[in-house]
């Protein structure tokens, strides 16, 4: 079985989420790590990890980024990463894989779908876009505050998408 590393210089790990009812907070993990054991060209018996350093945040703001690492959401000193374990990887419609697997964050682990989109594959590696979304109070991460106008400050849904290249093991 092959082992395929994610390249942290050539991949983005990005997430969006709606902040005060009329905008959107867009922003990276800057540190992350990730590993396929199988066949780049079929997923389907693939097996793929994937870790994030929740410290490595960044939103352009911050003192937001401070926030959101701090005991109000991911808590980054107790739980300094989130990871990501696949179960199962299924065909899907338009030439799309849907990964069935594991999310954990601050010690919730909760079953999350991501769908995978190749976007190039070679002898050297591949590159995949991956999307999903996660309801953020599932795994704990409660903050909020009411807005005077009504509404709240941050959303529940949490859009993730990402850019993700592997190559050999030897990187």
């Amino acid at each position: 079985m092959n082992t395929w590393k994610v390249d942290p210089q050539a991949s983005t790990v990005g997430f969006s989420v709606p902040h005060m009812m009329v905008s959107t907070v867009t922003g990276t993990f800057e540190k992350f790590s990730g590993e396929l054991q199988g066949n780049i060209a079929d997923l389907t018996k693939a097996k793929i990890d994937f870790r994030v350093i929740v410290s490595s945040i960044q939103t352009k703001n911050r003192d937001r980024d401070l926030h959101l690492c701090s005991g109000d959401f991911f808590d980054a000193e107790t739980f300094p990463e989130m990871a990501f374990s696949s179960r199962a990887i299924y065909h899907d419609t338009d030439g799309r894989y849907q990964m069935l697997g594991d999310l954990t964050v601050k010690q919730t682990t909760k079953r999350a779908i991501f769908y995978i989109a190749p976007q190039e594959i070679t002898v050297f590696g591949a590159t995949y876009f991956v999307e999903g979304e996660i309801k953020r109070k599932e795994f704990g991460l409660m903050w909020n505050r009411a807005i005077e106008a009504g509404g709240v400050m941050v959303g529940e849904i949490i859009d993730i998408k990402m850019s993700v290249v592997i190559c050999k093991d030897e990187i």
